[in-house]
């Protein structure tokens, strides 16, 4: 599976109740090969393809099926 760690940093202007900025950080990032190619086919060409890059996500490997792990959220007032 692909595996992200983030960092996320909401910053609020003084009273609001949504942020007016986000920033995200990926820390780490963990994945493997893909376990199911594609094969893809333009008239005579043909190759195999991770199947993360073709596929819907319920539909694509543990490998490429990407996980997100927030780490850490940050609230700070500006």
């Amino acid at each position: 599976m692909s595996r992200y760690q983030v960092q996320v940093t909401d910053t609020y202007a003084r009273g609001a109740q949504r942020p007016w900025s986000t920033v995200r950080r990926v820390l780490a990032e963990e994945s493997g090969p893909c376990l199911t190619p594609v094969l893809i086919r333009f008239g005579r060409l043909r190759r195999w393809i991770a199947c993360g890059r073709r596929l819907p996500h319920d539909r694509q490997c543990r490998n490429c099926c990407p996980r997100i792990v927030v780490t850490e959220v940050r609230r700070i007032t500006a």
